[in-house]
């Protein structure tokens, strides 16, 4: 509105992609600024090789991707005002690696006073896949490929930057499953500590945090049995939590007694012979694991610091002909409903037969981020009432988004029918973060094999959140 002479906040998205593949204009932000009245930057940052290789010390430090986004930050801080945005209410949100992102830069001292609101979409600092704590491995490996193997490290990132950039970027090199090759890594820099550890001394206190989860994150995992109709086998789901086990534990003593464990609490011992609720338990395994633990971890160590949290679990999704019917919203879905695409129709990126729900939905999502990005509530400035939907009686209009805290972890449930519940899959949170690094005292292995586990509580008291 050109009549507006108020500055608007700013809303800063880094995308997904496992640090290794898209870009800034997959994701048109002209729906939702026009929607919530903010104005919305999408951005590039290096991938990949480009972006994360690190040989873990001097010679290549790595994180320029992360330092890419702080360089964004820090143009929009100094000229958005330039555009008629307010360098005092920028917003970044993401979604998977770029929600890891997002977890990054809030501990990042790099980015202090860059920002003050943060949106992670599945995606946090403390998943398996977030962080980066093998970085010389990949590295060798690269070198290995382009016929730089040298014993120091100097050498070997000198011969690599003489290598054509194509010959770097074209080698496939492959992390161990459900870790990443070339992503973030602690340097005692950009990240300074493990995130975990920063987390715990509550190295974030002057952010607002709204983070979410989707229903189905783990779908990818179970992809190569979509199509069956029976679901899978009983060996089938063995050999994949055996898998899960070795990649993410290594082969310390007592694994037997973690696999049987996994398998005895994801399995539904009222119908233990069902492949389809074999697929369905498996799934949600995965996204235990990767996704809702690291995300309930997050916010309760936030919420503990003062900082004010609001959580969600989207339960919605499209109806696209690639989905078939008995999976639950995976990872990326709630991406158009941020972006307000049921509003202008399926794109290449969304190939979805949105409804007058969907468009609906996405009124509501983009109220609340645009919210929170104004205020730090979602549930204000604009109450949801007030919005044009296509729906009567509005199903949203009495539902006020609760903060989370560490007692009543208090959470939205974002689908057709929302409410607020409490204790998102509380068992399964539970056992991730305090039963399993009981088990194998993960505490005492390597970073390489790190979980998602919940630090001690701090024993100082939290201190006052700064204004």
């Amino acid at each position: 509105d050109i009549r507006d002479s108020g500055k608007k906040p700013v809303m800063l998205f880094l995308h997904g992609g496992s640090y290794m593949e898209g870009t800034g204009n997959m994701f048109d932000g002209s729906v939702l600024a026009a929607y919530g009245n903010v104005i919305v930057v999408t951005m590039n940052y290096r991938l990949g090789v480009l972006g994360f290789l690190s040989t873990g010390d001097q010679a290549a430090k790595g994180n320029y991707g992360l330092l890419d986004q702080i360089q964004a930050l820090r143009w929009l801080h100094e000229n958005v005002g330039h555009f008629g945005g307010d360098p005092q209410r920028i917003t970044i949100f993401g979604s998977g690696a770029g929600a890891a992102c997002v977890s990054l830069l809030i501990l990042s001292h790099h980015s202090e006073g860059l920002f003050q609101k943060a949106i992670a979409q599945s995606g946090t600092a403390i998943a398996s896949w977030s962080v980066n704590y093998q970085p010389l491995k990949y590295t060798r490996l690269l070198a290995a490929k382009v016929g730089c193997e040298r014993a120091d490290t100097g050498a070997a990132v000198e011969c690599l930057r003489r290598q054509p950039f194509r010959a770097l970027v074209d080698q496939d090199v492959q992390p161990a499953r459900y870790h990443v090759a070339f992503g973030p890594v602690v340097d005692g820099d950009v990240v300074p500590d493990d995130p975990e550890i920063l987390m715990q001394q509550g190295e974030f206190l002057n952010y607002d945090i709204l983070i979410g989860v989707n229903q189905g994150e783990g779908l990818k995992f179970v992809e190569d049995s979509l199509e069956s109709e029976d679901g899978i086998s009983a060996s089938y789901f063995d050999f994949t939590v055996s898998n899960f086990v070795d990649n993410l534990y290594g082969y310390p003593e007592g694994k037997d007694i973690l696999r049987e464990t996994i398998k005895f609490m994801y399995t539904d011992w009222a119908d233990r012979d069902n492949g389809e609720m074999r697929r369905k338990t498996l799934l949600a395994l995965f996204t235990d694991h990767q996704w809702v633990a690291p995300a309930v971890a997050t916010a309760k160590l936030h919420a503990e610091y003062q900082s004010p949290v609001y959580f969600y679990t989207f339960y919605h999704h499209c109806q696209t002909d690639a989905r078939p019917e008995w999976a639950d919203a995976a990872h990326g879905d709630e991406i158009p409903y941020v972006f307000g695409v049921p509003m202008v129709g399926a794109t290449d990126l969304f190939p979805c037969n949105f409804s007058k729900n969907d468009v609906m939905l996405s009124a509501v999502v983009m109220t609340y981020w645009t919210n929170f990005a104004k205020t730090g509530d979602p549930n204000q400035p604009v109450p949801q009432d007030t919005k044009f939907i296509h729906t009567k009686p509005n199903r949203f209009e009495e539902v006020v988004w609760t903060r989370f805290d560490g007692k009543d972890k208090r959470y939205l449930h974002i689908g057709l029918k929302p409410r607020v519940r409490d204790h998102y899959r509380a068992n399964k949170v539970a056992f991730w973060l305090e039963l399993v690094p009981h088990l194998h005292n993960l505490h005492q292995l390597p970073p390489s094999s790190t979980t998602t586990r919940l630090p001690p509580p701090p024993r100082r008291a939290p201190p006052t959140r700064r204004p």
